[in-house]
């Protein structure tokens, strides 16, 4: 007999009808012969993801975020229960239908690659399915940040900071920094400056392979992955960010659009014929 497929479900338990919710499709899952675990208690710890073979997150695209770390280490599928307000990565509304329910988990939907940065500070690594943000360690400190790609010199960016962002991210604090929008299967990232002091400074798209450096050069600087402090940076301190060969799988059902979410979320105009009067 073949060994059951072990469902972990992270509720935020702040989200309202979290826990209902949560009460509901671990019901479903162990009814329909799947293991079905709750985890419940943040921070999150590592134990509760080991051994499972899908991940459904019930709160929204911060909870997510929060689970990428665990997800990453475990080799985790993931899709959301959107309990938040945007949605971008928690797609599924809290009224989804049992047989759609069980289609995600049992291997009916679409496996969607998102790519992923990783940032080193010393011997320490980390990963961010959205972002990594530079800032100066002051709360109200400019920051002074000199970048260099491929060991070439590209310039020094003072201003509020710099975010890196992955094609997932791109439409996050990316884009509210004036940075584009990438789409998701383009392999390269985006390194967007925070209200630049130079205003010629822009967006710069690195492709996959790139090796940034980046060295706080005046004063100090942290480091948030997916908007988690996890580093601070000395005056002289370097942070290498690259994008590795991994990546998060999100699981989708059959005929998942990504500009369908885009013009939802974004509210891109459509053709007036097509539009609700």
């Amino acid at each position: 007999m073949s060994e059951k497929i072990k469902v972990l479900f992270v509720v935020n338990r702040t989200k309202k009808n979290a826990e209902e919710i949560a009460s509901r499709l671990s019901g479903v899952a162990a009814g329909a012969g799947f293991d079905a675990e709750i985890c419940d208690t943040f921070p999150l710890s590592d134990a509760c993801f080991a051994g499972k073979d899908i991940c459904c997150v019930i709160g929204g695209d911060g909870t997510i975020l929060s689970c990428v770390p665990h997800l990453v280490r475990h080799s985790l599928p993931v899709f959301g229960i959107n309990l938040g307000k945007l949605g971008f990565l928690a797609t599924y509304s809290d009224d989804i239908g049992d047989s759609e329910f069980l289609s995600l988990i049992s291997g009916g939907g679409r496996v969607l690659e998102r790519a992923l940065l990783e940032a080193r500070v010393g011997d320490k690594s980390y990963v961010a399915l959205n972002d990594f943000v530079i800032k100066d360690s002051r709360r109200d400190g400019i920051s002074n940040l000199r970048i260099r790609a491929d060991s070439e010199f590209i310039a020094d960016y003072l201003g509020d900071g710099l975010i890196f962002s992955t094609p997932t991210g791109s439409t996050a604090y990316n884009l509210s920094a004036g940075g584009p929008i990438i789409h998701p299967k383009a392999r390269a990232f985006v390194m967007t400056p925070i209200c630049p002091h130079t205003l010629s400074n822009r967006s710069l798209i690195y492709d996959c392979g790139a090796q940034i450096k980046v060295t706080s050069a005046g004063g100090g600087a942290i480091l948030m992955a997916d908007g988690t402090e996890v580093a601070a940076l000395p005056e002289g301190g370097e942070i290498r960010i690259s994008m590795p060969n991994l990546s998060l799988n999100f699981i989708r059902l059959r005929g998942h659009s990504h500009f369908s979410i885009l013009r939802n979320k974004l509210g891109w105009a459509e053709d007036p014929r097509h539009m609700q009067p």
